[in-house]
């Protein structure tokens, strides 16, 4: 049997669209309400993880459906004077600046060989967390004059506490 893919050309389907709608914006009232808590408490800007969700699960979500719920969270956070973040995700950073993105999270773009991908979409606003050493190396040596640059422990440890890891360029 071959797996149903949501085609949205499909004029039958705007019954169907109309519900991946709605259910898209009880979602971003949901998460609304931690942008507004985050806005409440003095934060600056939000980073919501989860982005890449439509590469982990394809036969339920798709990229453009990612960036339908962003939209909704992007203006929420810029109404609450916040910025933005992207959070991984180089399969979309062509699209940062419709979307509304104001600067990048990134993991492991060193390791991965993304950095320039990120720097170029974002301006330089980007900050990357490397877990290696071969990759915190790669980003240091070919990104630290332009980007914000840590190495992490993977646990992401408390300072103090076993396990705890913290470098810079």
């Amino acid at each position: 049997m071959k797996p149903f893919r949501f085609d949205p050309s499909v004029p039958e389907l705007e019954p169907v669209r109309g519900l991946l709608n709605a259910k898209r914006q009880r979602i971003a009232a949901k998460l609304n309400t931690w942008i507004d808590e985050c806005a409440a408490n003095g934060y600056k800007a939000f980073e919501p993880d989860n982005y890449d969700s439509f590469i982990r699960f394809p036969k339920y979500l798709t990229a453009d459906q990612a960036e339908a719920l962003m939209k909704l969270l992007v203006a929420q956070a810029h109404e609450k004077g916040l910025a933005f973040a992207q959070k991984i995700t180089a399969e979309l950073v062509r699209d940062r600046a419709s979307v509304g993105l104001d600067f990048a999270v990134v993991e492991e773009c060193g390791q991965w060989d993304e950095c320039g991908e990120f720097a170029e979409a974002f301006d330089n606003n980007v900050f990357v967390v490397e877990y290696t050493a071969k990759g915190t190396s790669k980003a240091c040596s070919s990104w630290s004059s332009q980007l914000s640059i840590v190495r992490r422990d993977q646990e992401v440890a408390a300072k103090g506490s076993s396990g705890y890891l913290r470098k810079t360029c």
